[in-house]
């Protein structure tokens, strides 16, 4: 198994987050191993499935969302390779203040071959959470800056 975990604070509401990375399903848009969502059977809501198509070409995962509260928390978990490669994905969001908001993302590999990747690919999973994460926080402070020039 391998897991990573990373937090950040983010100049941006619970709301802001969650309208701009996860709500769209538009995933690939922060998550730079993702070419695309496919097959995706509808919003951002517990039970929602899609298949996350990856840049590489090699694996598709087929996940399922769950524990969905919007603008709170949200878990993916998935499979890959005949269930021979799992992956399961968590995100809580948590208002600070009136500005600020902590992000924390979890990832992590598991099964018979996501083990043997896990290992060999260890680096690619933390350097893929924490920049998915750093993603994150730069279109959500890029929505919030927005949505703030307009009020004015």
């Amino acid at each position: 198994m391998s897991y990573c975990k990373a937090s950040a604070v983010v100049e941006a509401s619970p709301e802001t987050i969650w309208e701009t990375c996860f709500a769209p399903m538009r995933w690939e848009s922060w998550d730079h191993n993702l070419l695309q969502l496919t097959n995706t059977s509808g919003p951002c809501q517990n039970g929602t499935t899609t298949t996350f198509l990856q840049k590489n070409g090699n694996t598709n995962f087929h996940f399922t969302l769950s524990n969905v509260n919007p603008h709170r928390t949200l878990n993916f978990s998935g499979v890959a390779l005949g269930r021979t490669i799992k992956a399961e994905g968590k995100i809580v969001i948590l208002p600070i203040d009136n500005v600020y908001t902590k992000i924390d993302y979890s990832f992590e590999l598991s099964g018979s071959v996501g083990f043997v990747v896990a290992i060999l690919r260890k680096r690619d999973v933390v350097e893929g959470t924490e920049d998915g994460l750093k993603n994150m926080v730069r279109l959500a402070e890029e929505a919030q800056e927005r949505q703030i020039v307009n009020m004015n």
